[in-house]
Parts: structure tokens; sequence; C-alpha cells
């Protein structure tokens, strides 16, 4: 059995800025990357929807094998990315389906690699930290929500930050943190490991293919 996806080939091309539709195998899904024939190039797509309409006028071709796989969280992360920062959708999705060569040899993972060292949860927290905290407990708690957090540098916005992250993982939410400078990375990532370990990830473009794949 076939059935029919939209997929985004990953070019850089913002002539090519939109999904394609191929014929695919019943079973693909939501995430799966494929070899696909676009013109005369072979390239890798990412299937973003599947069980799509057969588009009028247009010879639809069959996609290749399923070589690779992105969960779908991250796609509808990376679609999001690229309309909300102006980039293309397969810009944003070759971030999270980087190819998948490997580099041989033994190599720090990335989230310890990038780290500073980090800073011990305070004893306790100023007036208005409890009350950013508190604010936005009560969000999780009414199922999300947008806040602003405003303060100069230096006024502990970071370890709000941490605060938060922890009500969230404590409700069995998943935390994304978006550094907004990749200098910035390694003075965050060892505050958040210091107070999380293991269970941070990271991911930014100064990584290789296996160290994203990874």
């Amino acid at each position: 059995m076939v059935a029919l996806a939209e997929i985004y080939p990953l070019v850089t091309a913002r002539a090519l800025a939109r999904p394609f539709t191929y014929r695919v195998p019943e079973e693909v899904e939501q995430g799966d990357v494929l070899a696909i024939t676009l013109g005369a190039r072979k390239l890798r797509g990412v299937v973003v929807e599947t069980g799509v309409d057969a588009p009028s006028g247009v010879e639809i071709a069959d996609a290749g094998s399923v070589v690779d796989r992105v969960p779908g969280a991250l796609v509808e992360l990376a679609l999001w990315l690229a309309d909300y920062y102006g980039s293309t959708p397969a810009r944003a999705l070759a971030l999270v389906a980087p190819h998948a060569a490997r580099r041989r040899g033994a190599r720090r993972e990335p989230s310890v690699r990038d780290a500073l060292g980090g800073e011990p949860e305070p004893a306790a927290l100023t007036e208005a930290q409890r009350a950013a905290v508190a604010r936005i407990v009560d969000e999780l708690d009414a199922g999300g929500g947008h806040l602003l957090l405003h303060g100069p540098t230096g006024s502990g916005k970071t370890e709000v930050y941490l605060q938060a992250t922890s009500a969230a993982l404590e409700r069995d939410r998943a935390v994304i943190v978006l550094v907004p400078e990749i200098a910035l990375t390694p003075q965050t990532v060892g505050r958040f490991r210091e107070r999380f370990g293991d269970g941070v990830a990271v991911l930014h473009s100064a990584l290789t293919d296996a160290e994203r794949r990874d």
C-alpha cells in the first residue's frame, strides 16, 4: 500500500522552500527522512505530513527508502522556528535532521564540552524572584501561556529560569531553553548541568553532524 506525503527537500535555496508531494509506503510517518529525487538531484527530505491529497495537474514521483528518523515534535519545532525567525523550513529541518555520517574516535558530549562551571542553588530567592517563579508556576498549572521576564543584568533572571525548569520537570513536562547568542552557551549549559546533570542536551550550529545526531 502507498500513500501521499508532503516532504521538504533539505536544500538551502529559497526557491525550493516549499514541500513537495511524493508517493510513500503507507507506514511512513511525520519525521521520517527519505531519499528523494528532485529533478536530476538526489537529496534527503523530511516528511512533514502524510495522508495529503494529490495536487492537480502534477506528476507525482515515488520517494526512496527511509534513511533516518526525526521525532515529530522536533519537526514541528523546526517549522515553528523557520516561521518565527523568517528562515526556510529546510534550513530549520536540517538542524534536527543532520546527515548520518559519523566521525570516528572518542569525543566529549556537547553538553560537557560546552559547559563552564555552574553555581549551586541559592539558599533563598529574592522577593522578586519568588514572585516571578510563583507566576510562572501558576501558568504551568493553568495549562501554559506567554510571559515576559523583565530585569536588568545581574538581577537573577537565570535563577528564575532554573526554578521554572525544575517546576516544569516536576510536572513531567519538557523544557527548551533558547539562548540568544552562541557565545553564551558555555555559561548557560554550565548552570543548567549543575542543577539538572546529564538531562541537559545541546544543539547549536557549531556542532558536527554526528554530534547533532547524537
